[in-house]
């Protein structure tokens, strides 16, 4: 075969297999009518073989968006839907969910694990990993970047709670680094659980920070739209 008929027929069949790997699937949206999120679904086959129903969610206002939550159900190779929630709160962040902006709600990690089940002792088959996509999605809650909200108002209680402890406990960090410098911040970093710590040293360990350096950032962010009117 001449070398660029070969190429032809390579790039003819990464094209198929690209379009049998990734197509698009209908989403239910349960929202009220006045959400301003649309969303849209994603059938792809993973590099293990495996059926991930991705739904991406649209922002549609004219502003960003400071919060949001969702719930779903989401298609899985059993016979039942998998609950998925999800929650973004950019309140101690710079940057946020900008008009016209693409974002997973579902994304592949959601079906990464592997699965085994026993009955006796002895290892049920898996079900098939291929499967047929389907989701339904509710947006629950909206903060936008002026401090406005939309949705469920005891979801709006509950995350204006967490942040006002979150604020205290990054007002606590940093205050004993101000007094004390980086020994008495470790020792105060170590009178957090354990999963606190590793969110903190994962997140600035992602953003290739000092952990000092990321909760000063954090506490800022929040300080300023604080300052600004907006809990």
């Amino acid at each position: 075969m001449k070398p660029a008929t070969l190429l032809a027929t390579l790039l003819a069949s990464a094209l198929a297999f690209g379009q049998k790997t990734a197509y698009k699937f209908e989403v239910s949206d349960m929202s009220a009518s006045d959400s301003p999120i649309s969303f849209t679904g994603t059938t792809k086959l993973l590099g293990t073989g495996k059926t991930a129903c991705v739904v991406t969610a649209h922002n549609n206002s004219s502003q960003s968006l400071l919060a949001m939550v969702d719930t779903a159900e989401v298609a899985t190779p059993h016979e039942y839907d998998q609950p998925v929630s999800f929650e973004y709160d950019g309140f101690f962040k710079e940057l946020l969910i900008t008009p016209g902006l693409d974002f997973d709600v579902v994304d592949e990690r959601d079906y990464s694990g592997e699965e085994r089940a026993y009955v006796n002792g002895v290892l049920v088959p898996p079900p098939p990993p291929n499967f047929p996509c389907h989701a339904k999605v509710k947006v629950q809650f909206i903060q936008f970047e002026d401090g406005s909200t939309w949705g469920d108002y005891e979801i709006k209680k509950s995350m204006m709670a967490r942040r006002a402890k979150n604020i205290a406990l990054l007002s606590h960090l940093v205050d004993a680094y101000n007094t004390g410098g980086e020994a008495a911040f470790a020792a105060a970093l170590d009178e957090l659980p354990e999963w606190r710590r590793g969110h903190l040293k994962f997140e600035a360990d992602y953003f290739k920070l000092t952990v000092t350096d990321l909760v000063r950032k954090r506490l800022a962010a929040a300080q300023k739209r604080q300052a600004s009117g907006i809990f």
